[in-house]
């Protein structure tokens, strides 16, 4: 189902999430006036702490489905730390703009790390607070081999267009960052498809996903 399914009537409104109220009013802001199919599939579960598996194309809202309940987590634990990994420099910058809207004033701070960008910038933010990473499996391959992330840190993870993440052969640089991360962890799976491979990396990253 897309955001042009005309028929279609969430069960939920935003108002019925468990989201700070700040938060809240940056979805207004960003003219979301009822949740989209994934938005109001997935976010109660997001909120719940559940492993997801959410079936969405880019246009659907996707985003903000797991950006809202991840900044709401941040929010209430400063101390929480959040990885995002997406398989293009593009999709990683653009879902680090979307989380500076939702964040703006809220003290809440991330980093994002690209392939094709400065490496020596990248590792000078890291060294500053943040609650977020967003970036390609490369690059952040890269900066965990030189000490600069320390992947035991983060208890949620944000597997973006994993179907695009391994057409493009970024497999094994991804399987290397989940294996850095603590067993106990939150993992957020989108994909637009779901073949064989994706459905085997679900089952080898994934504990009893919610669809």
């Amino acid at each position: 189902m897309t955001e042009g399914d005309e028929n279609f009537i969430p069960e939920h409104k935003f108002q019925d999430f468990k989201i700070d109220q700040k938060l809240m009013r940056a979805v207004a802001a960003k003219g979301y006036n009822a949740p989209t199919p994934i938005q109001d599939k997935i976010i109660p579960h997001i909120i719940e702490g559940s492993d997801v598996v959410g079936i969405a194309d880019t246009g659907t809202g996707k985003t903000a489905a797991f950006l809202v309940p991840l900044i709401n987590k941040i929010l209430l634990n400063p101390k929480e730390q959040i990885l995002i990994v997406a398989p293009t420099h593009e999709l990683a910058i653009q879902t680090a703009q979307e989380f500076k809207f939702f964040a703006r004033g809220m003290k809440i701070f991330s980093v994002c790390c690209v392939g094709g960008a400065s490496i020596g910038r990248q590792i000078s933010e890291l060294r500053y607070n943040y609650n977020l990473i967003i970036g390609t499996p490369g690059r952040l391959k890269d900066l965990i081999e030189r000490k600069m992330i320390n992947l035991s840190r983060f208890n949620t993870v944000v597997l973006d267009e994993a179907d695009r993440m391994l057409d493009m052969g970024f497999i094994n640089d991804t399987r290397f960052i989940m294996n850095g991360i603590p067993k106990e962890r939150q993992v957020l799976f989108f994909s637009a498809t779901l073949p064989y491979e994706v459905e085997r990396i679900i089952k080898e990253f994934l504990r009893n996903p919610v669809r």
